[in-house]
């Protein structure tokens, strides 16, 4: 037999159970700040009269309008990719690289394809692209939050403001390598400490010495407070 108090407590755990707020089930997985960074490879094709190392008039129109529709930036690589069997390519990529130096791009020559025309030679333009998360994000209710978890937009800002500063979106994959540092300054001084022609600190220009005055009574300018001790 069921106590009339126990069956009276049953009902109302069952009862409260019913009525918790969704923002004790929610969790900070739901509303992830992850920036995702894609790397985009674009592909343009310069084509060639034969035995000629000039871009005609409509190539160069064409290659103009894909830097261009592509938003090519000095922090994008470009790369050329002559053919094996193209015996001008040399003049080609001088030419195409004089076309670029115009707009302050840089680009670096690829290994020679087997497959490709003579007469055509391939541009890459190669970037990483961030996305920053969906934000704002408030899935979370803003009240009944009995769990006391964070809200859904905390982090919002931080993120999406390091997607939109961020210079190259490359660095947010792997870091920069770093070149070997010149250490010439630290070694000449260690060089002469060891000879003993270490360099006088003080200017050989200055005529004049400044020493902090003495602890005693003050006289001249400074007589007034040295004096009175106060």
């Amino acid at each position: 037999m069921v106590r009339p108090l126990a069956f009276l407590s049953l009902c109302l755990g069952l009862a409260l159970a019913g009525c918790t707020p969704p923002a004790s089930e929610w969790t900070p997985a739901e509303a992830p700040k992850d920036i995702h960074v894609d790397y985009v490879r674009l592909h343009h094709v310069a084509s060639f009269a034969p035995n000629s190392s000039k871009l005609s008039t409509d190539e160069a129109g064409k290659l103009s309008y894909f830097l261009d529709t592509a938003e090519v930036t000095p922090q994008d690589h470009v790369y050329f990719e002559p053919s094996a069997s193209d015996r001008l390519a040399t003049a080609r990529i001088a030419q195409l690289a004089h076309s670029l130096s115009r707009r302050g791009l840089g680009a670096t020559t690829l290994p020679a394809a087997a497959i490709t025309s003579p007469n055509h030679m391939n541009i890459y333009v190669e970037r990483y692209v961030v996305t920053p998360p969906d934000c704002p994000n408030w899935t979370k209710p803003a009240t009944g939050d009995h769990s006391n978890t964070t809200s859904s937009n905390f982090g919002c800002a931080d993120a999406t403001n390091l997607g939109l500063m961020v210079a190259d979106p490359r660095d947010l994959v792997v870091g920069r390598r770093l070149e070997p540092a010149s250490g010439d300054a630290a070694l000449a001084g260690v060089a002469r400490y060891r000879t003993g022609n270490v360099q006088s600190l003080t200017p050989s220009s200055a005529s004049t010495t400044y020493a902090a005055p003495s602890g005693g009574g003050g006289g001249g300018n400074g007589g007034g407070n040295g004096g009175s001790g106060q």
